[in-house]
């Protein structure tokens, strides 16, 4: 006679996904400012979270190496387990060396802010931003994290996702708006989204910063996925509906050019 076994019940699937979630806030508080020792206070704080909750959530992830904890001070701070997370997404695509000259020709050409992003669950995270040459000029910083809502890069990278993909981002919970005119009604984004599938790049007018405005596009690889998103920022006055328009071409023009270099490049 084989032996019994005992059927474990795992959690719902909304419960599995609220516990990732709120591990996540964990870490981006952690990573938040220069990533030194943060109280169990400040963590609750920052995420939202009942202290106890943050407690348990924290000493799971200390538990698993992603956090280190300083039992004498009661603080916390990420683990050196996540640089082999980082290395291992180096070593299977150098996609940031790979779009260096184009960000670098973007900036130059434009001579406003270029900034190359990345898709994450539930937001993009910069990771390369070059400040253009104009002494008025939009400051953004690699490491950042931005919203699929409001901006132009993550609009971009939404644009070409799944269906699922989208509804889960714009439906997991109530969109912020960061000024006074950030479209946060899914319908009316919807569309934003569509229409950049359409002329293949999107914009966002003070959506994202007052008196800012910028233009993104998706790079897609050979399926047709976006693997990242490159967008122009700069203020108002200079980035009027013409100049958005030329960019959102020049984007389009660029990314294609860096796409069919990817398909080619010896790695793929």
């Amino acid at each position: 006679m084989s032996p019994r076994t005992t059927a474990v019940a795992l959690p719902a699937p909304e419960a599995r996904i609220q516990s990732i979630a709120r591990a996540k806030a964990i870490l981006d508080v952690l990573a938040s400012g220069d990533g030194g020792w943060i109280l169990l206070r400040d963590i609750a704080a920052g995420t939202g979270l009942a202290k106890t909750t943050a407690f348990n959530l924290t000493t799971a992830l200390v538990e698993v190496g992603l956090v280190e904890h300083n039992p004498a001070q009661g603080s916390y701070r990420l683990g050196v387990e996540l640089i082999a997370y980082g290395r291992a997404v180096e070593r299977r695509t150098d996609l940031l060396g790979f779009m260096r000259p184009y960000l670098v020709k973007l900036c130059a050409v434009t001579r406003e802010t270029v900034n190359l992003a990345l898709p994450c669950p539930m937001d993009v995270i910069i990771v390369e931003s070059l400040e253009g040459s104009q002494s008025l000029r939009i400051t953004s910083y690699a490491g950042t994290r931005a919203s699929y809502h409001s901006t132009a890069c993550g609009r971009a990278l939404l644009a070409y996702g799944t269906d699922a993909t989208r509804r889960q981002v714009l439906g997991f919970h109530p969109l912020v708006p960061l000024t006074p005119h950030t479209t946060i009604d899914p319908d009316r984004l919807d569309a934003i989204l569509a229409q950049c599938r359409q002329r293949g790049f999107v914009e966002e007018v003070e959506e994202n910063e007052e008196g800012a405005a910028c233009v993104g596009a998706a790079l897609l690889d050979g399926k047709g996925d976006a693997v990242a998103a490159v967008s122009i920022a700069g203020p108002l006055t200079r980035m009027g509906p013409e100049t958005r328009e030329r960019v959102g071409r020049l984007l389009v023009e660029t990314l294609e050019e860096a796409r069919q270099a990817l398909l080619t490049a010896p790695h793929h």
